[in-house]
């Protein structure tokens, strides 16, 4: 794992805390099947006091990076939970957060606060919107105002070169191989098209133009067009 920090200057007087964020990403290699692997991405956000790690990795930078900090550990999704655990008994943790149905799938893992139950103190810095529709998977996407990213787990993968035999094979069904792409099984995981529409549009209107996705390069530029296009491309919107 890589380290991979971005922060935008400061305008000259500004004392918003959101202004004063910074995001830093952190990779590992996830083995989805035999022979087929993903990158895997966090974020680590750090404004004034406040640390949030989302969708944490387990390496070593990254657990290094937070050190001593007070921290709040996020999943993302129902399915972004490998390395909660490792990182809850390594950091100093001050909350857990998931979407809805999180706490009863990992018990293990104790208290967890639920997005859209629950106030976030953090909006100020990481807003968030939860993808509705998707019931398997109440997926969390955050908004890094600070230096206008958007941070998702899976609504879209970028991944360029991929490890494993068969990692290949798997992208190109799946339709992400090689390419900025909604996987096709979106199309069968959405059960409300209206809910899942609102909140796309939610997206939508932050002001963002920069992705970074769990799994696959982030995009830098033209991130909103190239968002409308994915989504375009499977009739999603």
């Amino acid at each position: 794992m890589q380290d991979h920090r971005i922060a935008r200057e400061r305008p000259p007087g500004a004392t918003n805390l959101a202004s004063l964020s910074e995001a830093r990403y952190f990779t590992s290699d996830l083995k989805m099947l035999p022979g087929v692997h993903l990158p895997l991405r966090s974020m680590l956000v750090t404004s004034g006091s406040d640390t949030l790690l989302v969708s944490p990795v387990g390496t070593g930078d990254e657990l290094s990076a937070v050190g001593a900090r007070e921290v709040t550990l996020v999943a993302p999704s129902l399915l972004h939970s490998k390395h909660i655990g490792t990182a809850r008994a390594a950091l100093t943790t001050t909350s857990l957060w998931g979407p809805r149905g999180f706490a009863e799938k990992h018990p293990e893992l104790g208290p967890v606060n639920t997005f859209d139950v629950d106030p976030w103190p953090h909006a100020a810095t990481l807003p968030y919107v939860v993808i509705g529709g998707v019931p398997l998977r109440n997926e969390v996407v955050f908004f890094h105002r600070a230096t206008r990213t958007i941070y998702t787990a899976d609504l879209v993968f970028n991944i360029r070169e991929s490890a494993g035999l068969l990692s290949p094979l798997a992208f190109r069904v799946m339709g992400i191989h090689q390419r900025f792409a909604i996987a096709r099984m979106w199309k069968l995981w959405i059960k409300d098209h209206a809910a899942f529409k609102r909140s796309i549009e939610a997206v939508l209107a932050w002001d963002f133009d920069r992705i970074a996705m769990a799994h696959g390069e982030i995009l830098e530029m033209n991130a909103r067009d190239r968002l409308i296009g994915a989504l375009r491309e499977r009739d999603l919107l």
